[in-house]
């Protein structure tokens, strides 16, 4: 049973906001922007509003995600529920970032991820939720701010959570948030990261994605 909650989680996760809220706007994300499918991308793109709604919907994909595997989740004898319950974590994130429906071609899965914490360690979220806010504010990167978020996890997860399997997910999901940043890293390190500011949102063939353009998102 537990499985098919597994399932259920990637389901939810794999959901493609973003693309559909293009969709919406009469646009094919992926060929607009960044090219990416997340909250930022939709921002620039579509507009503030449409922006916040993906980063809600995504947020509460990973929320449910959790939720559903914590209450209705089957407790076995194998493993320990706390591991069904990561799993699902997991599901949800490989779920945004690889969706089925888009060629395995999604999000990085932060807005996900903040989702999934909340529901497993709030303390934990709001600690990285706080970091990310702050190294936001000082740098406009959203990718700085992601990965920086991601080290927050990890560590107060360390520090704040009892459960040993909680402590190795914040580990091995922060360490896969690095992973679907490799890129926004390297520009990082080179320095020609772009920052994030507000902007009116056009809509024309300007907008199409090329090989230097940034792909951030939350």
């Amino acid at each position: 049973m537990n499985f098919l909650w597994l399932a259920i989680a990637y389901g939810l996760g794999s959901i493609p906001t973003g693309y559909l809220v293009g969709k919406w706007a009469g646009i094919d994300i992926r060929e607009h922007g960044s090219g990416s499918t997340g909250a930022t991308n939709i921002w620039r793109t579509v507009g503030k509003a449409a922006g916040a709604g993906v980063f809600t919907v995504d947020l509460l994909k990973g929320a449910l995600a959790v939720g559903l595997m914590q209450r209705l989740g089957v407790t076995g004898a194998d493993l320990p529920f706390d591991f069904w319950v990561v799993g699902a974590a997991m599901a949800a994130l490989l779920g945004h970032s690889c969706p089925v429906w888009l060629g395995f071609r999604g999000g990085k899965s932060v807005a996900t991820g903040l989702g999934v914490l909340l529901v497993l360690q709030w303390q934990v979220a709001l600690g990285a939720l706080g970091c990310w806010l702050v190294t936001m504010t000082l740098s406009r990167i959203v990718s700085l701010s992601s990965l920086v978020a991601a080290i927050a996890t990890m560590a107060l997860m360390i520090v704040v959570s009892d459960s040993p399997v909680f402590k190795v997910f914040a580990v091995v999901g922060g360490s896969y948030i690095f992973w679907t940043h490799r890129s926004n890293i390297d520009r990082l390190l080179r320095g020609t990261e772009s920052s994030f500011r507000a902007q009116k949102p056009e809509l024309d063939p300007n907008l199409n994605r090329t090989e230097s353009e940034p792909a951030e998102q939350p």
